[in-house]
């Protein structure tokens, strides 16, 4: 076997988006060409190392090779994905917009605008011992104690505070569990699908506290992690249920 001929075919095949199946078949028709080349070579009088060396440079650069063998799998993968990037845009846009921008807006306005000094994303302690105190009275770092309360505090609670704080937290996050494995390959493994999920999640939560515009709830990291695990097994099963044509986005990038 030889190795340069076949680190080129890993190199060409291993940045193909398609199935197992299908990178098993072009392996073999690729090392087939190659070894039919060098052989014609060495019988031409050439060296093994000289016919190598030549049957790869007729068979192409790997890069051009690796586009124009992605282009005949699939045709409209570029565009496809494109689309894809632009709609993980939006949502994206509207996470950040929905839990960041748009309450800083809202603190500006109700500050600088309307002069009201009082905060409505945060409790302010009126005997304040600093930060740390801040920081107690407006995090929660066990576990569906929130989620517990909102829950079973229906009479207490308006329905769409309860559904927000519960329902909402999971199914805001649950896209984020379809595109990372569609776009980046490497988030194809659920383990890093929730760890991703979990530290955006916390990223944000902590944001909202040292901004003031949010309490920091452990409780919605978890509900947001839950949220993206659920967005992933429901990529994961559709690709198992349906059938997908052989060429679609879907079963090219979850692989």
């Amino acid at each position: 076997m030889d190795k340069k001929i076949e680190n080129y075919i890993d190199k060409v095949v291993n940045q193909l988006h398609c199935d197992e199946e299908e990178k098993r078949e072009i392996i073999d028709e690729m090392r087939d060409h190659l070894h039919l080349l060098k052989n014609e070579y060495i019988d031409q009088g050439f060296t093994k190392e000289e016919s190598t060396k030549k049957a790869l440079e007729s068979f192409g650069e790997q890069k051009q090779l690796t586009k124009g063998l992605q282009e005949s799998l699939f045709p409209f993968y570029k565009v496809t994905k494109i689309g894809t990037w632009i709609l993980f845009g939006l949502y994206s846009f509207i996470i950040l917009f929905k839990l960041l921008f748009q309450r800083i807006i809202f603190r500006i306005n109700d500050y600088y605008v309307t002069g009201d000094t009082f905060n409505r994303y945060v409790f302010t302690p009126m005997n304040s011992e600093g930060y740390v105190e801040f920081i107690k009275v407006n995090s929660n770092f066990i576990p569906f104690k929130n989620t517990i309360e909102y829950i079973s505090g229906a009479d207490r609670f308006n329905m769409d505070i309860i559904i927000n704080n519960t329902l909402g937290n999971i199914l805001i996050f649950l896209p984020l569990g379809i595109f990372l494995p569609l776009l980046i390959k490497k988030y194809s493994r659920f383990t890093r699908v929730i760890v991703a999920s979990t530290v955006i999640s916390f990223s944000i939560e902590t944001l909202q506290l040292a901004l003031k515009i949010g309490q920091f709830d452990i409780d919605d990291v978890i509900l947001n992690t839950i949220g993206s695990i659920i967005g992933f097994l429901i990529l994961k099963i559709a690709k198992s249920v349906i059938t997908f044509p052989k060429g679609s986005f879907v079963r090219r990038t979850t692989n």
